[in-house]
Parts: structure tokens; C-alpha cells; sequence
């Protein structure tokens, strides 16, 4: 390009596609850099919120979707699928810190111990309104399950199918000890072997302020 521009033979249509490579290349650029800013922004948010267990009003698709870009580059690693279906305009007045490590317990337990055996899977996320002033969020994959006589433990303390190999069974203890005293929700399991599993997260909008 240079030397035929130097000689003077660059013709104009090899010169619009140039320009037109280089405009592409730029606005590929822009999205990345934009993708990039936004994915930094999200961290920066989550780190913010879980550092503190502070209350603040949030949009709760907002909130989730801040947490779940911090885990789709390891879900991306595991070539797993991850599919979000969000009802919109949800407001929070609650604690998204904790929130948003029960959200990170229950995907990375899916991810951990869900496909053992498979090659691909699919983990969804969804958010429905369940009645005035109580919303459901519901994280499912259609993995391996879990054995019936696992489902009444599996929110004991140190309760693991992999101990000595990761797992150190305090993720789902943790998550329902957070949902009910820090939330003011519940959470439940339902899941048949070789159709997967769903937890299901029920919770006030606004959080109660103390907790028994």
C-alpha cells in the first residue's frame, strides 16, 4: 500500500477498500476496548460490593448480570453454555455483596460438580416476580443431579462428594446460611440424576432488617 502510493499507481477502489478494512478494524477495536471497560467496571462493582455487607438499593438484572461477567470467562474455559432470562425492572433494597456470592457458590458448585463425565452443558440463570414484594432466582443445568440420598445433606457443613479432590463442602452451607440470615430468603434444591439440578433462591425485595 505505502509503495504504490509512494509510486503513484494506488488506484482509488484499492484505496476505499483500505479505508473501509481500516474503519472496520477501528469499530472492532472500540467494541473490544468498550467490552473490556464495562467487564472492568463490573469487577470493580462486585469487589465494592463484596468487601462490605452494606445495603443499597440495586437493579437486581443489573447486579446479576455484574456477577455473572466475572464468571463467563471460566464457564467459557469449561465450554459450557450459559443463558440468562431476567424480568427487567426488579429494584432491590438489599445486600448485593452477599447476594452475589450465594449467585457465585451455586454456579461454581454447577460447574465443579454438575458436568463430572460430560463434555458440554448448559447453565441458566432466571429471575421471576413471585407475588408483590418477593422475587425468585433460579440457577439450573441440565448436568448429572444429584443422588436422593445426597439432597437432604447437601446444606451440611463440609458435606462433599470430592473430598481431598477441591471440594471443601462449606459453598452451599455458606450460601443457605446467607440466604436466610443475610437475606431474608430461602433456597431449595430440586434436582433428578441424569437431568440436572436447580436451586431455587426466594427473596423479599426489600431485606429484613434483623434476621432470627
Amino acid at each position: 500500500m505505502q509503495q504504490r502510493l509512494g509510486e503513484g499507481t494506488l488506484k482509488k477502489s484499492a484505496f476505499e477498500n483500505f479505508m473501509l478494512r481500516m474503519t472496520e478494524g477501528t469499530q472492532l477495536t472500540l467494541r473490544s476496548l468498550e467490552r473490556a471497560v464495562s467487564l472492568i467496571a463490573s469487577f470493580k462493582q462486585v469487589a465494592v460490593d463484596q468487601d462490605s455487607e452494606r445495603r443499597r438499593t440495586f437493579d437486581l438484572a443489573q447486579t446479576l448480570n455484574e456477577v455473572l461477567d466475572t464468571l463467563r470467562p471460566g464457564i467459557k474455559r469449561s465450554r459450557l453454555q450459559l443463558e440468562v432470562a431476567f424480568c427487567d425492572g426488579v429494584s432491590m433494597d438489599s445486600f448485593p455483596g452477599p447476594l452475589g456470592q450465594v449467585v457465585i457458590n451455586l454456579v461454581t458448585n454447577a460447574i465443579n460438580h454438575g458436568f463430572d463425565g460430560l463434555d458440554a452443558g448448559t447453565i441458566r440463570i432466571s429471575v421471576d416476580l413471585q407475588s408483590v414484594g418477593t422475587v425468585r432466582v433460579s440457577i439450573e443445568d441440565d448436568g448429572v443431579g444429584i443422588p436422593t440420598e445426597h439432597l437432604g445433606q447437601i446444606f451440611d457443613p463440609f458435606f462433599t462428594t470430592k473430598l481431598g479432590r477441591g471440594g471443601s463442602g462449606l459453598g452451599l452451607s455458606i450460601s443457605h446460611r446467607i440466604t436466610s440470615k443475610v437475606l431474608g430468603g430461602s433456597i431449595t434444591v430440586h434436582s433428578v440424576v441424569g437431568q440436572g439440578t436447580r436451586f431455587d433462591l426466594v427473596l423479599p425485595v426489600k431485606a429484613p432488617s434483623v434476621v432470627y
